[in-house]
């Protein structure tokens, strides 16, 4: 598929993300977490690819490294943000008018949220656990510094958001190239 096409698959994913309930957000988030963990060979093995093709004297080769440690600090934050309360429909200003019509200001979801980053493989587990947690669809853009690592954590959060039957566009992995950056920069109205 395009880039395009996954773009605009993720911007109909929208309403899908919207109907889930608090709790079943909650559960996907910690089962993801959990997953993580178990997954924690198969990501050391995508992330040394990685750093095969990084001289160690490159300063983004310590943030593109993941240890067990590391990856257990992914999985209890994300663990975390999957007990936090909703951040949606919370109330944040109300305003009675004059004329004593009450004006409330409540959160909700942005819709679809495009993050661009480079060799930071947390970046990918962090922004779709705070992502999903606000309601929001994801699009990630990760460097190709860190591609097979990135593209093996959204596997591992694929698989359980199939086995919740949750659609797998609401965190979806771009392309590493220019042009998928281009694309994603002029999504203007989508992201």
């Amino acid at each position: 598929m395009t880039t395009t096409g996954l773009i605009h698959q993720a911007a109909k994913a929208t309403t899908k993300l919207q109907l889930l309930t608090d709790d079943t957000i909650g559960m996907v988030l910690c089962d993801t977490a959990e997953a993580l963990r178990k997954a924690t060979e198969e990501i050391l093995a995508a992330n040394r690819l990685d750093l095969e093709r990084m001289e160690h004297s490159n300063p983004k080769y310590d943030r593109l490294q993941l240890t067990p440690k590391r990856i257990e600090d992914i999985a209890s934050d994300m663990q975390h943000v999957g007990t936090l309360p909703s951040p949606l429909g919370r109330t944040l200003s109300l305003t009675t008018r004059p004329n004593g019509m009450t004006i409330r200001k409540v959160s909700v979801p942005f819709g679809v949220i495009g993050i661009i980053y480079e060799a930071r493989p947390n970046v990918t587990a962090d922004v779709f656990s705070l992502c999903m947690k606000s309601g929001n669809v994801c699009l990630l853009k990760g460097g190709s510094d860190a591609a097979h690592t990135n593209r093996q954590i959204v596997e591992v959060i694929h698989s359980v958001l199939r086995a919740h039957g949750v659609d797998t566009a609401i965190c979806t992995l771009l392309p590493s190239d220019r042009e998928a950056t281009a694309c994603l920069l002029n999504a203007v109205g989508v992201v």
